[in-house]
């Protein structure tokens, strides 16, 4: 499977900006190979993480939603970011899986406390996980990251974990261990696609990344000259074949994992 990560700057509060430079980062895409099958954007794709601000909020019939759904459709590829919703009375951090015929939501459920996101946004209680051609596929947004039992792949339920994150430079050191944890604890690949550039509170590095399984970095198959988005080939058998050689998921604690509401 061939997946785009597009760790790209994004403008403040600036959604028609924001669409527009990212059907650039498409084309430009598409012009060295058209035989992608998922892209992946960043945490609040259209807007950046401006979580005081629900102007900015969205209906799931928005132009941020409409705008996946149209590059899914165009260029028969899946489409992965998080928009900002507002859904009867409650504002989401939603993440958006989006194909030519289906489509997935996941709303993020580790609230980013230390600033402030936890008294903005209601809290999802429901893992997600896609079904997309033969693999599965974990949604996890940002903060997701840092809380291993969320991630937990009992009984091998998933094969890919996609978190799309806006994190800042200050904290990025954690990022490449948690992750590269992530995939050996879980027996998965873990992408990690973060944005870049700044914002009135933060910068950010273009931070975008797989780890395979054993925790060891992908390397690109191709990467462009201003490092805002990469191309990764997965492979499915060669996944399958670690774990039914190396079966030390067989051996994982059997608690469960509830929902704290």
């Amino acid at each position: 499977m061939k997946i785009a990560l597009c760790q790209i700057s994004v403008f403040w509060e600036e959604t028609e900006q924001n669409l527009n430079n990212h059907q650039r980062t498409i084309d430009s895409l598409f012009g060295i190979d058209s035989g992608i099958d998922i892209i992946v954007f960043p945490e609040f794709y259209s807007t950046g993480f401006s979580i005081a601000n629900k102007a900015i909020a969205e209906s799931m019939e928005g132009p941020s939603a409409k705008w996946l759904r149209r590059v899914s459709k165009d260029y028969n590829v899946a489409v992965m970011a998080s928009i900002p919703i507002l859904e009867n009375g409650s504002y989401y951090n939603r993440a958006f899986f989006v194909t030519p015929k289906n489509e997935w939501h996941y709303d993020k459920s580790h609230l980013f406390s230390y600033g402030g996101e936890d008294q903005i946004f209601s809290k999802g209680t429901n893992r997600v996980i896609v079904k997309f051609k033969e693999w599965n596929i974990l949604l996890q947004i940002c903060y997701d990251l840092r809380f291993p039992v969320w991630a937990r792949n009992r009984g091998l339920e998933y094969d890919l974990a996609i978190n799309v994150a806006n994190w800042p430079s200050s904290r990025e050191g954690v990022i490449n261990p948690l992750v590269r944890a992530r995939a050996i604890e879980n027996q998965c690949y873990y992408a990690f696609v973060n944005r870049t550039g700044s914002d009135p509170q933060n910068t950010y590095y273009p931070i975008g990344f797989i780890s395979d399984y054993k925790g060891n970095e992908l390397i690109p198959v191709y990467k462009n000259s201003d490092d805002t988005w990469s191309l990764y080939n997965l492979s499915h058998n060669d996944l399958r074949r670690f774990r039914e050689n190396f079966r030390v998921w067989e051996d994982g604690d059997k608690f469960v994992i509830k929902s704290d509401e």
